[in-house]
């Protein structure tokens, strides 16, 4: 079962890590892709808006050569003008040749045909004398061209606003791209420029001038691309439900493993029967409760529970009612004492609880009285009642370390338990006979034990041996009337014969 968990553990961590070095290939994809249609748009956006300058500045050549001709029709000739050009506008000789405003009103319109007279530029192989300027308050382009004639002079004028000079090609493309687009008027004039594309948050853009055609003036070009590519573009709810199952999954699995790790945790430290601290939790928190007492001075106190009798329990009632009243005798014990103390199980029927702060002998004495009365108050099982031996020792007066103190509390609650009484402290036990001979440990011939006997345990002025080292016997059985002798020993029988 725990290579199960730890295989769903790895596993949900692969998806986990899987899904997301394809979420990062997939947005990196993505951003390249983005980046890549930027700067193509960019391209398409400034190709088609020379492509229409270079028109525009042909168309207006052409027209000017054929306004010489005076079969034609000057309205007529600014309309075919403009029919390339959607929202321009265009003025062929004087006012009455314009298709809207009279462009020869303008100044900058006076300037460029000044310059037109000037200059003779080449455009793609192709002479023309057009020049070309902006005009900054109404967003549009300026074409002017003026020409000579034995008659006089002609001047052909033509407007187109800027958004014009995109064909619906590249503004489609551009579209399909989800990327937009400005272009706009400058006053200033300037060199051909391409910036490098910018990156800011999730915009990517390219700006670049076009001026290299105009007489005055300049054009600004933008591409940009806004657009958030999520997760994963289209694929993020896909990934999103990859990366929510794998996050579950590694929650599920990481939570059964973290629980089997304090289950089993539980399990080192916890008595199974009773769900007390055992043996060695009991010592390791002691360890660290006499530290703690000793550093501020507090003082504790340790207690021995013996359960009196409950040999004679198992042996008449059987091992599982035994475990029954154990694990209810363990509950009383807990209730009997403060939160902050701590009660475990030593072994057997052998309880072992740290109260913490207790120094005072009274404050002991309750305590002991309080956990006796709870715990043979009343039955325990069924119409079982138990009682108990108690032994307390106190920190530092009987010892400092957690086995002087069970050492010194284990005699003193064997003396109880020799003597009929439910508790004893450690410096109030009297030194019975039993307990000096199992001191000095002496043979029948009463010579001295060996010198590698178990030391003998201190207690104040109490001197008693070390139960837990070398056992103390059982205290000796009442003395009973000496038998008659046989002879002085008549059956019923012998009685009525002899009489």
């Amino acid at each position: 079962m725990r290579f199960i968990r730890l295989a769903a553990l790895v596993g949900s961590l692969v998806l986990l890590v899987a899904t997301a070095v394809s979420v990062v290939h997939r947005r990196g994809d993505l951003r390249d892709d983005q980046v890549a249609r930027v700067e193509q748009s960019s391209l398409l956006l400034a190709q088609s808006v020379r492509t229409s300058i270079t028109r525009a500045r042909e168309d207006v050549h052409l027209a000017a050569i054929a306004s010489e001709d005076p079969t034609l029709d000057d309205r007529a000739l600014a309309e075919e003008l403009v029919r390339f050009f959607p929202e321009a506008e265009a003025c062929v000789a004087d006012a009455a040749g314009c298709t809207g405003t009279d462009l020869f009103a303008l100044s900058d319109v006076n300037d460029l045909a000044e310059l037109s007279l000037e200059s003779d530029a080449a455009i793609d192989g192709v002479v023309a004398r057009a020049q070309i300027g902006v005009d900054d308050a109404s967003e549009s382009l300026l074409v002017v061209r003026r020409v000579s004639t034995g008659d006089g002079e002609g001047v052909v004028a033509m407007r187109i606003p800027v958004a014009g000079l995109v064909s619906d090609a590249t503004q489609s493309w551009i579209d399909e791209a989800d990327v937009s687009s400005t272009v706009v008027t400058r006053t200033k004039r300037s060199a051909d420029v391409v910036n490098d594309l910018e990156v800011d948050g999730n915009r990517r853009s390219i700006d670049q001038t076009v001026g290299s055609p105009f007489a005055f003036g300049s054009l600004d070009l933008s591409v940009e691309a806004t657009r958030s590519v999520g997760i994963a573009g289209e694929a993020t709810a896909r990934y999103a439900t990859l990366l929510t199952l794998g996050s579950v999954l590694l929650l599920l699995a990481g939570w059964t493993v973290l629980l089997e790790g304090r289950q089993l945790e539980k399990r080192a430290s916890t008595d199974e029967l009773t769900g007390l601290v055992n043996r060695r939790e009991f010592e390791r928190i002691s360890e660290e409760a006499i530290d703690m007492a000793d550093r501020f001075n507090t003082g504790l106190c340790v207690m021995v529970i013996d359960l009196n009798g409950f040999k004679q329990v198992n042996d008449t009632l059987g091992h599982q009612f035994g475990d029954l009243v154990l694990a209810a005798c363990a509950e009383r014990l807990v209730e009997a004492v403060r939160d902050t103390d701590v009660v475990g199980r030593w072994g057997g029927d052998e309880f072992v609880i740290l109260l913490p702060g207790l120094a005072e002998r009274t404050a002991v004495r309750n305590s002991a009285e309080r956990i006796w009365n709870r715990l043979s108050g009343t039955p325990v099982v069924g119409d079982t009642t138990m009682t108990a031996s108690i032994g307390a020792s106190i920190f530092p007066r009987h010892g400092t370390s957690l086995d002087a103190l069970m050492r010194t509390a284990d005699l003193a609650m064997y003396e109880a338990k020799s003597t009929g009484v439910s508790h004893r402290i450690a410096d109030t036990i009297e030194a019975t006979e039993a307990l000096l001979a199992e001191q000095h440990h002496t043979t029948g011939s009463g010579e001295p034990a060996p010198v590698d006997a178990a030391p003998p345990v201190v207690s104040d002025d109490y001197v008693g041996a070390d139960r837990r080292r070398s056992p103390v016997p059982p205290p000796p059985m009442p003395p009973t009337a000496p038998m008659p002798p046989p002879d002085t020993v008549r059956s019923p029988a012998s009685t009525t014969s002899e009489s």
